[in-house]
């Protein structure tokens, strides 16, 4: 239901996070075979659709693990994002208390200290970024209706981050740094639900290009 790919660091090979129900598998995308490491996230836990991201331990370096996960519990259901060593496995290294569905992980760095930060676009109708590596509460909480995919592209004239979120039939363009109303919104189309972004460069130009993957619906 979600993928996720990074460098093992020791060798330098690809790897790529498969997340399915309460397990997210690390495995060898180019020799294959069995997984490499088993993460089990919780027998009440259920690792949601389409929400991880990695980053790097800016301290250490090794590549750390985003889950957005879903849990059960006296009557209620909890929602946070897990943050996990992908090479050794075991427990959850921290635990971010997001309280809503997370739709979409997004990872960018601080561009005045190069630590790395996440975006967590959930059904609330808020995008919180956070610190992965320290924890804590939101450093920032940005408006939105509700967040179906994310991707962080940089400004190519000031080299700021800029975070594109998928929000129904429009995509926004936010400052995640600064926060504040959208800088751009493109309207995808009138009965387009979008789902799916990606980021790339012109080749010719250099300049950012975004791709929008979405349905058509009926209003009827």
């Amino acid at each position: 239901e979600c993928l996720a790919t990074f460098v093992d660091p020791a060798t330098g090979e690809p790897r790529v996070a498969c997340a399915s129900g309460n397990e997210v598998k690390i495995y060898d995308p180019v020799a294959g075979g069995a997984a490499l490491v088993v993460i089990d996230v919780g027998s009440s836990l259920v690792v949601n659709r389409e929400s991880m991201a990695v980053f790097n331990d800016p301290a250490t370096g090794e590549p750390r693990l985003a889950c957005g996960c879903s849990y059960s519990g006296s009557g209620n259901i909890y929602y946070d994002v897990r943050i996990f060593d992908p090479l050794a496995g075991g427990e959850a290294l921290l635990v971010l208390d997001v309280g809503s569905w997370v739709y979409a992980l997004a990872v960018f760095a601080d561009p005045e200290t190069g630590a790395p930060r996440l975006a967590c676009g959930t059904a609330r109708g808020k995008i919180y970024i956070f610190n992965p590596i320290s924890g804590g509460d939101a450093l920032l909480v940005l408006t939105d209706r509700y967040t179906r995919a994310m991707e962080v592209f940089e400004d190519p004239a000031t080299g700021a981050p800029r975070l594109a979120c998928a929000s129904g039939e429009k995509v926004l363009v936010l400052d995640p740094v600064a926060g504040g109303e959208a800088l751009l919104v493109l309207d995808i189309g009138s009965e387009v639900e979008t789902w799916a972004l990606a980021v790339f460069r012109d080749p010719a130009t250099g300049a950012p290009r975004l791709a929008c993957g979405g349905d058509s619906y009926s209003r009827g």
